[in-house]
């Protein structure tokens, strides 16, 4: 058995803890009459179907995933859950079609009819102790199994609190969640206390970190702006607010959830690389390491395609941590790439991984990308002399678990 292999074994087996999930209820797909067409409609592969940018706003059916993954034979996002079935249900070919389509249904059925899907492919069968768990569609809500699963405080939608109808990239608005509530925001004050209620309740709840995606949505280079400023927009009649009013508002709105987390010490995670006009490097959040010097700060999925900028950036910066997750599973190649990088930058110290998923089996198979980047990564130190094999294995252990658990201690 070769060093990879061996290493790769090892990374299975050995404890972990997922930075990034969003997993749906067992239901969302075993009360679908095609439990494949649910599973594989909560994975990334429409977003290279129909387009990264369309598809939670397009019809997805069974005929389009069928005719599109004929054209994408060579996608990470179709790969990757290939992969999963390879690994959870034997399924033996390379692809996915109309004649495999039924048989591959049943199986996956008969598996869900008689385990817990998480309990059974997540936190036995990779061993992992807990996952942090985005529901980005619940706003301020935190109820959940702390056993298995740290909340998370999603602030994405209090970026549009300037407007009372206007939706995140998740078709989210902070007035309407805090009205599901019976809360109803009128002045500014209002509005950040809201805010300061809903930190308050994520810490009493035991929530494990603040996450930022808004790079979905706007550029991450955020100014240090009045509060004067930041209230224009809020005040003014829906629709009439000026661009550099929005931005200013989502400025303040930024460093005032940083301070929070701050305050409490609550450790962030922070979208960077894919996002609106690809204005989302992670060197627009220079001036926020500059001025956060202890607050714990993570950036996802290696700023990719910039995927060089976190690495030298950490160098500078001892409170960022490198986050690999969804990279491996958008491009193979940069993901080696940017661990090779970061190991020579960190030492192996703050790089992390996680699923980005919404179902087992985009778990599965996205953690399985990762563990083969780590895996051939180390080796390839290994095998050039760069680290000796103690060595690769020590780092191995650090990234599934060490790391992860020292960014999330408070």
């Amino acid at each position: 058995m070769s060093f990879y292999e061996d290493l790769f074994n090892q990374l299975l087996t050995w404890k972990k803890i997922d930075t990034h999930e969003h997993f749906l209820p067992q239901n969302t797909y075993q009360d679908h009459s095609d439990i494949l067409f649910a599973i594989l409609r909560e994975s990334y592969l429409p977003w290279i179907i129909y387009g990264a940018r369309d598809h939670n706003i397009v019809t997805i059916t069974r005929d389009g995933l069928l005719q599109g993954m004929k054209k994408i034979p060579a996608s990470a996002f179709l790969r990757y859950i290939i992969e999963a079935f390879h690994y959870m249900y034997g399924f033996s070919d390379d692809e996915l079609n109309e004649k495999n389509w039924d048989q591959l249904s049943q199986r996956i059925r008969e598996s869900y009819s008689k385990n817990n899907m998480l309990d059974h492919w997540i936190f036995d069968k990779l061993n992992i102790e807990k996952v942090v768990h985005d529901r980005y569609w619940k706003l301020g809500e935190f109820d959940i199994d702390l056993s298995h699963f740290y909340p998370v405080l999603r602030i994405d939608p209090l970026f549009y609190g300037y407007s009372k109808v206007k939706l995140n990239h998740d078709r989210m608005n902070p007035h309407i969640e805090a009205a599901k509530q019976g809360i109803y925001i009128e002045t500014f004050d209002e509005y950040l206390s809201y805010i300061d209620q809903l930190f308050k309740n994520g810490i009493a709840k035991g929530i494990g970190t603040m996450k930022c995606a808004v790079a979905y949505d706007r550029t991450l280079r955020f100014e240090r702006v009045e509060r004067e400023q930041a209230e224009r927009a809020f005040y003014k009649k829906d629709g009439t607010e000026l661009s550099f009013e929005v931005r200013d508002f989502q400025d303040y709105i930024f460093h005032y959830c940083l301070q929070k987390a701050a305050d409490y010490r609550l450790p962030v995670q922070i979208h960077t690389g894919p996002g609106k006009a690809f204005e989302t490097a992670a060197s627009h959040l220079g001036n926020i390491f500059e001025e956060y010097h202890e607050l714990k700060i993570s950036l996802f999925h290696g700023s990719f395609p910039w995927v060089g900028e976190p690495g030298a950036m950490s160098l500078f910066y001892p409170n960022l941590y490198l986050d690999l997750v969804w990279l491996p599973v958008m491009s193979p190649t940069y993901a080696v790439l940017a661990l090779s990088e970061w190991l020579e930058t960190t030492g192996g110290a703050r790089i992390m991984m996680g699923g980005d998923s919404w179902n087992a089996e985009g778990a599965v198979g996205s953690i399985l990308y990762n563990l083969k980047t780590i895996a051939y990564v180390l080796t390839e130190k290994v095998e050039k002399k760069y680290l000796s094999r103690s060595s690769a294995e020590q780092i191995g252990k650090m990234i599934l678990y060490d790391n992860p658990k020292e960014f999330l201690s408070r």
